[in-house]
């Protein structure tokens, strides 16, 4: 009996064991076979119950634009994390300019835009968004301290836009 050398699923030979080996190595076999498993999903730490047609939509998603189209997580300072973010800058009114590495030519500009904001000190803050370029898009962020007033600095945000629907002139590409 062979035992192949396994890392992750694609590791596995589906000819293994063969019908006429001994089964004394069948619990490698077994091990191999796990291992695959939790190396190749190794955040999966309960039950996963997207169906197969959603799992196979995630490359259509991903490679032909629709669904998210710019994210971040800016902590006031820097840019923590960003999806398509080019840069993050506070121009002044309360206003935070968020730019896209890649302008979004071809959509339809209709975005669902989501911000969350970070209180700063136990303050009440909202966000809205004043425009929207195919560069990038700014919003306003005002706290409650006794008034509503602007921030006078970029504030600590989470932010994910998202476009579901492409023109003619993107479709493909």
């Amino acid at each position: 009996m062979t035992v192949e050398t396994v890392t992750f699923i694609s590791d596995l030979d589906q000819n293994n064991p063969a019908g006429g080996d001994s089964i004394a190595e069948g619990d490698d076999h077994i091990r191999n076979i796990k291992k695959a498993i939790k190396s190749t999903f190794p955040n999966v730490n309960e039950a996963v119950t997207a169906t197969a047609e959603e799992i196979n939509k995630i490359p259509d998603i991903v490679n032909n634009g629709n669904g998210i189209f710019a994210s971040c997580k800016h902590n006031g300072t820097s840019i923590m994390y960003g999806h398509n973010i080019s840069s993050v800058q506070f121009v002044g009114s309360g206003i935070t300019r968020v730019s896209f590495s890649q302008p979004t030519d071809g959509f339809d500009h209709h975005y669902s835009v989501l911000i969350t904001p970070a209180a700063v000190g136990g303050k009440n803050v909202s966000v809205s968004i004043v425009d929207q370029r195919d560069s990038y898009i700014d919003f306003k962020t005002v706290e409650l301290d006794g008034a509503w007033s602007s921030v006078t600095s970029t504030p600590g945000f989470s932010m994910i836009m998202v476009d579901m629907i492409q023109t003619e002139a993107n479709a493909n590409t």
